[in-house]
């Protein structure tokens, strides 16, 4: 057993908060995700005069802050380990809670800001590259090509989940409480990017522009009529999350479960690369995405530690 096994072996089930009561029971995953959704509250509050039964969706954001307080304190005080009930409840509630965070989104977006910022995103693209990017790569289209790019795209949706379950199986507790802040910082941060800068992609924007339609083999139609009804028209392309999400998956991977780290590099770079191919991003999504990935590895360990994280929580994992 390596020393970062014997350390999650032991504690395991008390989270890191030192503070006493509920509210001392929230890791810094925890207070990520409630200071989003109380930042959403503030600003549907904000643009009341806009959504109709405002109230609702302010009292439902309260409800689910009290839930998340409730599912941390009630695993503090039965001081359950972490695979009991309490402790999958407390480790991967987000797994419910991020995707309908986005998936409101698409509601809520044009009344708060509405306004898109499309064709400002591929001035710059055309500005910085004399072409824009998707017009550009028809040159280099294929079925084949388009097949495997839509097949990478979807892993976006399973890589960081990939590897939570892949430290999770080997009892590296501490190391996924840290992975787990990282990743729902990454989310929340990509979805205040969204509201704060909206555009709904150059797929739809540069439709006119594009003379070779996206045709793939045998997936891609169903995988994209798939995507479209279940996210609907969300203003989801500034910053990449794609971009940001994959990157950050890597280098824990990387730094945390190198041997899956080679496995999914290949995905994730594909991934990365699909976003302009296939039409969903602007290149200055993916630069945005890039750059938030790298504000977050550096800024995550003293957020980590001021929100109450420890230190052992960020030690690399030996599986070498």
């Amino acid at each position: 057993m390596s020393k970062a096994d014997s350390e999650t072996a032991e504690g395991t089930d008390a989270p890191t908060s030192k503070a006493n009561g509920a509210l001392g029971s929230l890791i810094p995953a925890d207070k990520v995700i409630i200071a989003y959704v109380a930042t959403i509250a503030g600003l549907v509050a904000l643009s009341a005069g806009r959504i109709q039964y405002w109230w609702v969706i302010v009292i439902a954001h309260a409800a689910a802050i009290a839930g998340i307080v409730l599912i941390a304190s009630h695993h503090r005080h039965v001081a359950a380990s972490p695979r009991s009930l309490a402790g999958l409840a407390h480790a991967w509630y987000a797994l419910v809670l991020v995707p309908l965070s986005y998936k409101e989104l698409s509601y809520l977006i044009p009344l708060v800001h509405p306004r898109d910022f499309d064709w400002e995103l591929a001035a710059i693209d055309h500005r910085l590259l004399g072409v824009h990017p998707t017009v550009w790569l028809e040159r280099v289209t294929s079925p084949l090509l388009t097949e495997i790019l839509q097949l990478s795209y979807i892993t976006y949706y399973f890589l960081p989940l990939l590897l939570g379950v892949a430290m999770w199986r080997k009892g590296w507790f501490h190391e996924f409480q840290f992975f787990l802040f990282v990743i729902v910082l990454g989310f929340y941060l990509s979805y205040l990017g969204y509201i704060t800068v909206p555009a709904i992609g150059p797929r739809f924007i540069l439709a006119d522009k594009q003379t070779v339609p996206l045709a793939g083999i045998w997936m891609f139609d169903r995988i994209r009529i798939s995507l479209d009804q279940a996210e609907g028209i969300t203003r989801d392309c500034f910053p990449s999350g794609h971009a940001e999400l994959s990157l950050l998956v890597l280098y824990y991977a990387h730094r945390f479960h190198r041997r899956l780290f080679w496995w999914i590099l290949p995905a994730a770079s594909a991934l990365i690369i699909s976003t302009v191919y296939l039409r969903y991003h602007y290149v200055i999504d993916v630069v945005a995405g890039v750059l938030l990935a790298a504000l977050i590895v550096v800024a995550a360990g003293p957020l980590y530690r001021m929100l109450g994280g420890s230190v052992k929580d960020q030690r690399p994992a030996s599986d070498h």
